[in-house]
């Protein structure tokens, strides 16, 4: 397995900075903080306090109208990694491998208490994840819902012991989350059973079709015995349901001390139709649209073709002198993305091809208005104006 799957805190946290500067320039001074998202507090009446959100919303979200699906990230408090490394993952894959999505942390306050179900001995406020699951449905997700542009899908990132909650989410309020990407939730068991065992017998049942179940150990962690976790993974492939879609990677020996929660290839796995090869190659717009509907269908939500998928497929359509189908395509890429700068870019490469110059220059002057250091616009823009 990769190493990436448990990179080293301090370089995630560096590559984050980089990714943050690809948006739009803003005024900073000598030792400005920089931000992956905004902070969010909604008030828990269940557990009498405070809840603090970190909330990262997908590029252009303010300027389009489109929905999004939540993938929610526990143990976020820990920014130099599961958060920085989450939003670096959903950067890279959101561009044409998977669907956009509102990333929310929701950082740990007592840990053992919200998050393990039952109570341990040497952990004295352990056992109230009942509450803070009837705090997640009733507060949280709602909280989240009404306030931002979601889809009926989410995901749930569990490391540590959010790992053991993440199971017993899935076994006591099926339907909370449709995907799961966990650490190990066979760690730590109740004392009267298997926890595991249970979410093998879910698996088997109705309550399993359509869900996605992604695990993530460190064999070499002597720490957690893995005995437990190859047990489920043997009964899920002997009785789990076609339609209930798993994974376990039994990471060896993750050099760090960061535990494996494989995000970037469970969401590969988890959405592995969704990329569309060869874009550059597409015949129009309904063969695009017809992919992401088949899509939408295998996933159970609506998902729009990516802004990248449109703008290669509109480049090729362009250069193959398909001209009416790349306006179709063009069209829908300002629709869904109204504030990217490869809209207005290709629309005006397109009517200076077809030799409507005042038109190619108005979109060549609309590069400039949103960025005017847009040199390569510039230049059209001038050659345009003298006749070229």
């Amino acid at each position: 397995m990769p190493k990436s799957h448990c990179l080293p805190s301090s370089g995630i946290l560096s590559l984050l900075l980089v990714l943050a500067s690809a948006s739009p320039a803003i005024s900073q001074t000598d030792g400005d903080p920089v931000s992956l998202g905004t902070y969010r507090i909604v008030h828990s009446r269940i557990l009498g306090e405070d809840r603090p959100l970190q909330v990262r919303l997908p590029t252009g979200y303010e300027e389009s109208q489109l929905s999004y699906p939540v993938v929610y990230l526990f143990y976020s408090n820990w920014e130099e990694g599961y958060f920085a490394q989450t939003v670096n993952d959903l950067y890279l894959l959101t561009l044409d491998q998977i669907p956009e999505a509102i990333l929310v942390g929701i950082p740990n306050t007592q840990r053992y208490r919200d998050l393990y179900p039952w109570p341990i001995e040497s952990i004295p406020e352990a056992g109230h994840a009942d509450r803070f699951l009837q705090s997640l449905r009733e507060e949280i997700i709602p909280f989240v819902e009404a306030e931002y542009r979601t889809k009926p899908y989410r995901i749930m990132i569990g490391p540590q012991a959010a790992a053991v909650f993440g199971a017993y989410i899935l076994l006591e309020a099926p339907g909370t989350f449709q995907a799961f990407i966990l650490n190990d939730p066979c760690r730590l068991d109740p004392p009267d059973g298997g926890l595991c065992e249970e979410v093998a017998e879910m698996a088997a049942s109705p309550d399993g079709v359509g869900v996605f179940f992604a695990v993530g150990h460190d064999v070499g962690d002597g720490r957690w015995p893995d005995q437990a976790l190859r047990d489920l993974q043997s009964s899920l492939e002997t009785s789990a349901a076609d339609q209930f879609r798993r994974r376990i990677d039994l990471i060896q020996d993750c050099p760090y001390f960061l535990a494996p929660v494989t995000v970037r290839p469970a969401l590969l796995d988890l959405f592995s139709g969704y990329h569309f090869p060869s874009p550059e190659e597409a015949e129009g717009l309904d063969q695009i649209k017809e992919h992401y509907d088949r899509v939408s269908a295998s996933l159970g939500f609506p998902v729009e073709p990516p802004g990248l998928v449109l703008t290669r497929a509109a480049s090729g359509l362009r250069e193959r002198g398909a001209y009416l189908e790349a306006l179709g395509v063009l069209t829908l890429l300002t629709e869904h993305y109204p504030s990217s700068l490869d809209g207005p870019w290709q629309l005006g490469h397109l009517y200076r091809e077809m030799g409507d110059t005042a038109t190619a220059i108005g979109f060549f002057q609309e590069c400039l208005s949103r960025d005017p250091d847009m040199v390569a616009a510039q230049h059209w823009l001038n050659r345009l104006r003298r006749g070229g």
